[in-house]
């Protein structure tokens, strides 16, 4: 077994949250997993590999193009790291907080940068009153806030946000018709459900 020193870790866990949940690239993102690496998600399923990865990534970020996760903490243990993100949707109103909803990942560091395993946990519910709530008031306020892809909240771990008059662009942006946006778990045709 390779023990990796907590620096190389540390700098991949760096790494790895800034191409994905900053600047939501998730081609290169899925790229920092190995090629046996399997990702479960508690609710979507599991997924394997760096293709299975991006398709999943993408088909669902796609539909949920509003949302953006924060960092709030983040422990390593060794080759594994907990950490724990809030998942963020602005108000179209700027001066309402924005509808959030925790979740909760264990990844597992392989070397090189790369990662085999990440396991995540949210809860259906408390995505579903985030959603809705979301939804009611950009229908209220301004029906097309979400084509606007604003990323207001970042949080205080001052690595963990991209500079300052970043426009995001995720990484399915101009290729809406490439890819197969899932709105239901039912839609998804790929991965294995649990």
């Amino acid at each position: 077994m390779t023990i990796f020193s907590r620096d190389e870790v540390e700098a991949a866990f760096k790494h790895y949250f800034l191409t994905g949940p900053v600047f939501e690239d998730w081609v290169a993102w899925s790229q920092l997993f190995t090629d046996d690496a399997v990702y479960f998600d508690h609710f979507y399923g599991r997924f394997r590999g760096p293709a299975e990865i991006q398709l999943f990534l993408e088909s669902t970020m796609m539909y949920g193009k509003h949302c953006y996760t924060a960092l709030e903490w983040y422990n390593i243990d060794g080759d594994q790291i907990v950490w724990k993100g809030i998942n963020l949707a602005d108000h179209p109103d700027p001066a309402q907080p924005p509808f959030r909803f925790p979740s909760l990942q264990i990844i597992r560091y392989a070397g090189d940068g790369k990662w085999s395993s990440e396991e995540d946990w949210w809860i259906p519910s408390e995505m579903t009153q985030y959603a809705k709530g979301y939804w009611k008031a950009c229908q209220q306020i301004d029906p097309d806030f979400p084509e606007r892809l604003s990323r207001r909240h970042w949080g205080d771990i001052h690595w963990a946000r991209p500079p300052d008059g970043h426009a995001a662009r995720p990484s399915w942006y101009g290729r809406e018709h490439e890819i197969a946006v899932v709105r239901r778990l039912e839609q998804m045709n790929f991965g294995e459900r649990v």
